[in-house]
């Protein structure tokens, strides 16, 4: 499941249907999620044999989707951010997918790379994540960096 990559660590997860792909987390990601193992009182040697899941629920088994979806949606309104309470909708995790397909053009990636990341199998799809970006390239956080975070 881990292997140690330039500048963080490469997670192999599984897909639906089984397919596997390799991501790069940073080691902040890293410590984290190691933190969040720690506080569900799994293992925190992680290596390539293990196969249980990267965010075990409590009982140490896998979150359901729609149990994971919520709780996250629970934990960003929890926060009372501003800009939380403005929406009109709530924040979900797939928001996140955007967010990440956003600041990585803000940071000069590919299209394509960014199509390959999110699994897109249609270019188009991915242009609809970035719709956004013209309007966003003249915002203050552009200037973020991951040592930020």
């Amino acid at each position: 499941m881990l292997n140690k990559g330039r500048g963080g660590y490469i997670w192999i997860k599984r897909m639906f249907g089984g397919k596997k792909f390799d991501k790069l987390l940073h080691p902040s990601l890293y410590e984290r999620i190691l933190a969040f193992r720690a506080r569900r009182h799994v293992s925190t040697a992680l290596n390539t044999s293990d196969q249980g899941p990267l965010f075990p629920a409590k009982d140490g088994g896998y979150y359901q989707y729609k149990n994971l979806s919520n709780y996250i949606v629970r934990i960003i309104e929890r926060t009372e951010l501003p800009f939380v309470k403005e929406r009109t909708d709530r924040i979900t995790p797939h928001y996140f997918r955007h967010f990440y397909a956003i600041y990585s053009r803000q940071q000069g990636a590919d299209i394509f790379l960014i199509q390959k990341e999110l699994g897109h199998s249609d270019r188009k799809t991915t242009e609809r994540y970035l719709e956004k970006v013209p309007q966003r390239e003249q915002e203050i956080g552009l200037m973020w960096k991951e040592q930020d975070f």
